[in-house]
């Protein structure tokens, strides 16, 4: 017999309890700024300042560079381009808007929460219902204040994972409840979770597997397989609809980015094979472990140099890893007889984490702290099962075992609450961001980027210099850094030194414009014009159109003095890219060439 309800045994004082403490713990950054990636996705980002979500709707969610590391979030975009028009471009809007969101996605959580210990009662035995009660409680408080959940809400462009969550959590929740009733509350019931899948894979792709999800509620209810293949044949319309939902979704984004992915690989997989990315990907396994039970050490970067050494992971942490894995997926499957609860919070987790771990496909992270708020719904879930599990154990010991478990419960959330208030400042602005980062992690490439880029404004260009080359030492297939390194050694005039950087940078990415513009200004430069011509030509021909590259191409022309040729290039760079300054630059070759016809013309006459 299904559930009457996912909410049923919740109760409003629980859920109000909740929200109140979620935002809580993050009032405190609401007095954030744009920080970090909201400047690219955000501030620098027109479909979003021109205030227009319908817009949004057909833009990249990162436009980067030609074409290259671009996304498509359309709910998430045109949320930032409504939260830009009502709140003026203001910040705060946007952190209000995640607080709110990370309130509504924590109640929901309690109620998966509730849900689960209702489906597994028979299986484990029912405690007294008020433990029953706390256990889905202790789940969502657990959820509101755990600090892994910092970088997702007190950064802007984490709201990306807020709308993902709340949409994934609503349609579950609502499947849950519209199962039971007419054909009117059925159907109606369809259209809900089809909108809710829509809202969250339009925020994020992660949230693609919304129907695996489905098929885990209802096999955790199943009490045999013929039970569950009967359940998902009353639930095929359901599917059906989710599937030409993704399906939509997908050819919208491919319309849109020009191909299904359009995101980089990030550089610490970069040319690796899937047996050397699995060995590479396994040793966050023993992070996830470490921030979901001790995440006193929180960070934005988990690159080389922080999650594991810059010559790449020990074999313990890859060992540990690989028997995380193992032990996560044993749970899944060993334990559905005897411990369904259990099993369904692996399963939850190994569904959820499955794109993003980089163990079926290499992604543009190798972690962020980010990307773990919709699996860690594995851990309420987990800790929901352990509270009911005391309250089975309770019977029989009196209430005194009852009170120092809830002041135990407690000063577990205390103590997390007050980490995450610690911690949401940091997100304040991409300076403290960085600073802290460089504090509490000096080997990342991040923090030696950022103190290079420190040193260079303060005139130390010496000290600027090595700390860009022991960054590029922790990372060197990092495509930003690497220009960056070369682009500095150029504008300082190490033209020699500059070189290696800027032919590594093409290899790396020829796709990227940017590069061969750095590296045909470096022969221009060094008065190179044909190998500058060349480097130039071959660019237009590895990467997409590109203003940039046809102004350095005439450059070249102009250099061996073929202005016909020159001011060709230059026409085409400024029908690509109408600035003022190509225009200018136009009108110099047209003037020049002008004057060497009219000397030419004057040295013919003198002839006659």
């Amino acid at each position: 017999m299904r559930s009457a309800g996912p909410l049923r045994g919740v109760g409003r004082a629980g859920s109000i309890g909740v929200a109140i403490l979620a935002v809580a713990v993050y009032a405190n950054s609401l007095g954030n700024g744009f920080a970090f990636d909201d400047a690219g996705i955000i501030v620098d980002n027109p479909t979003v300042t021109n205030g227009d979500p319908l817009a949004a709707l057909t833009a990249p969610y990162w436009d980067g560079e030609a074409g290259v590391g671009r996304l498509f979030r359309p709910v998430t975009q045109a949320a930032f381009a409504l939260q830009w028009r009502l709140f003026g471009g203001e910040p705060f809007g946007v952190h209000l808007v995640n607080v709110l969101l990370h309130a509504l996605v924590a109640v929901m959580v309690m109620a998966l929460c509730a849900w689960l210990l209702r489906a597994v009662a028979s299986d484990s035995g029912t405690p007294d219902s008020r433990w029953t009660a706390g256990a889905a409680l202790f789940g969502g408080a657990l959820f509101a204040v755990h600090p892994v959940h910092v970088e997702a809400v007190a950064n802007g462009v984490g709201q990306s994972e807020l709308w993902a969550a709340a949409g994934t959590l609503a349609a579950l929740l609502v499947h849950l409840g519209t199962r039971a009733g007419g054909s009117g509350w059925r159907v109606a019931g369809t259209l809900a979770v089809a909108g809710c899948y829509a809202v969250a894979f339009g925020a994020k792709e992660s949230a693609v597997v919304l129907p695996a999800l489905l098929l885990l509620v209802e096999a955790a209810e199943s009490r045999s397989t013929a039970d569950l293949a009967g359940r998902l044949k009353a639930e095929a319309p359901r599917f059906a609809l989710l599937a030409a939902v993704g399906a939509s979704l997908l050819v919208a984004r491919i319309d849109v980015l020009g191909a299904l992915s359009g995101e980089d690989v990030t550089a610490v997989l970069l040319g690796m094979g899937p047996g050397e990315r699995i060995v590479h990907a396994l040793p966050v396994w023993v992070e996830y472990l470490r921030l979901a039970v001790w995440p006193l050490d929180l960070s934005a970067d988990y690159d080389p140099g922080v999650i594991y050494p810059a010559s790449g992971p020990a074999g313990w942490q890859v060992a540990a890893g690989a028997l995380l894995v193992v032990a996560t997926v044993a749970t899944a499957l060993g334990g559905w007889r005897r411990h369904r609860g259990a099993a369904v919070a692996a399963w939850w987790f190994l569904i959820t984490i499955a794109l993003a771990s980089n163990l079926l496909i290499a992604t543009g992270s190798i972690m962020a702290e980010r990307t773990l708020y919709l699996p860690s719904v594995a851990l309420s879930l987990g800790a929901a099962l352990g509270v009911a599990a005391l309250g089975r154990a309770a019977l029989g010991r009196g209430p005194s075992f009852g009170r120092r478990t809830a002041w135990a419960g407690i000063a577990v959330l205390a103590l997390l609450s007050l980490r995450t208030l610690d911690r949401n400042p940091t997100w304040f602005s991409s300076f403290t961001v960085m600073e802290t980062l460089a504090r509490e992690h000096p080997e990342s490439w991040r923090a030696r980027m950022a103190r290079a880029q420190g040193l260079a404004r303060a005139g130390d260009d010496a000290a600027a210099i090595e700390a860009y080359r022991s960054g590029v030492e922790a990372l060197p297939t990092r495509f930003d850094l690497v220009s960056e390194t070369g682009a500095f050694l150029k504008e300082r005039r190490r033209l020699d030194d500059a070189r290696p950087y800027l032919e590594a940078v093409v290899q790396l990415q020829p796709e990227r414009p940017s590069g061969w513009v750095l590296l045909a200004e470096l022969e221009l430069l060094q008065g190179r014009f044909q190998q500058a011509h060349a480097v130039a030509a071959r660019g237009i021909g590895a990467a997409r159109a590109s203003a940039e590259l046809w102004a350095v191409l005439s450059e070249s022309y102009a250099g061996g003095g073929l202005l016909d040729a020159a001011i060709r290039a230059r026409r085409t760079a400024l029908a690509l890219d109408p600035t003022d300054a190509s225009r200018r630059r136009l009108d110099q070759l047209l003037a020049a060439a002008a004057g060497v016809a009219g000397s030419a013309e004057a040295s013919e006459e003198a002839g006659r």
